[in-house]
């Protein structure tokens, strides 16, 4: 039987396509950004759009096996830091109640979400505890993208919860120096990915790669974006990533349909879990699904 997911927060599709590619089947997704649902629904997931709060999506959904959950992350990112209140305090972006909610409705036997770094020590104190409430199982990994293969350093957190334990998935990748000694490949790098003469993983693409980078070598040395590390590359010549290498570095396919404004298009890239990476925490949810006993 497939297993099949609920996409809360899905933005254009990232996640989705990395559950795809696991061998996941969708019930549905769920998003408020019309122009990321457009995107979405052009990739071919089933997309509702609407608000994760609105009861009425949940209406004739079908089998669920696990609800996959994006919560938006202003709230705790430290890119949009001046921008009102922070984490919990910021009831308007805070989607983790609204998450949790939907788990308690749905009643699915695993629950996976992901989010930033800074958003771990709410999630620590308020999301496991609650989700401790329902399953046997609940783990928060902080992962790398680039020790699985995305040529991107974009670290974030995974919760994930069911009725049995689940170790870390270990790295695919590792850096140069260790690649021989542990015969694992090596992180993939920008050069390796874009052909730009930059060697190590790029940093984190985020949804703001449009505005570019001053053309100022101090300014460079910050390395807040993936933008920066092309500033940097080609020393000035270039200082802005286009949307579809940005892509790249997020592991989506050359012809996802990214659509609507410029911005809009950056911040669907940028918004996006690596599906690369979505893959390997879908697959090993599946892997310990597998092992669950049948009804004889």
């Amino acid at each position: 039987m497939a297993f099949r997911i609920l996409d809360l927060f899905a933005g254009a599709g990232g996640a989705a396509l990395g559950a795809h590619l696991a061998g996941a089947e969708h019930a549905a997704l769920i998003e408020y950004d019309a122009w990321a649902a457009r995107a979405a629904t052009a990739a071919g997931w089933p997309m509702r759009l609407g608000d994760v709060r609105d009861l009425r999506l949940y209406d004739r959904l079908g089998a669920v096996d696990a609800v996959w959950g994006s919560p938006p992350c202003q709230a705790w990112s430290v890119a949009h830091q001046h921008e009102g209140p922070k984490g919990a305090d910021d009831t308007e972006r805070n989607g983790w109640p609204w998450y949790l909610d939907v788990v308690r409705r749905i009643r699915p036997r695993w629950c996976m979400a992901e989010n930033v770094k800074g958003a771990l020590p709410y999630v620590t104190a308020t999301v496991i505890p609650a989700l401790r409430a329902l399953y046997p199982a609940v783990a928060v990994w902080t992962l790398n993208a680039r020790d699985y293969g995305v040529p991107q350093s974009r670290t974030r957190i995974f919760v994930v919860a069911g009725p049995v334990a689940i170790s870390q998935p270990r790295p695919t990748h590792v850096p140069p120096e260790q690649a021989a000694i542990l015969g694992l490949p090596r992180w993939r790098t920008m050069r390796d990915a874009l052909g730009v003469p930059y060697d190590r993983p790029s940093p984190a693409v985020l949804t703001n790669e449009y505005k570019g980078r001053p053309l100022d070598p101090k300014w460079w040395a910050k390395l807040n974006n993936a933008s920066d590390a092309l500033a940097i590359a080609t020393n000035g010549a270039r200082k802005r990533l286009d949307v579809s290498e940005c892509a790249i570095l997020q592991t989506f396919p050359l012809d996802y349909p990214f659509g609507g404004t410029v911005e809009a298009r950056y911040r669907q890239v940028g918004n996006a879990v690596p599906p690369r990476l979505a893959r390997v925490i879908v697959a090993a949810v599946m892997d310990a699904d597998l092992s669950l006993p049948r009804p004889a």
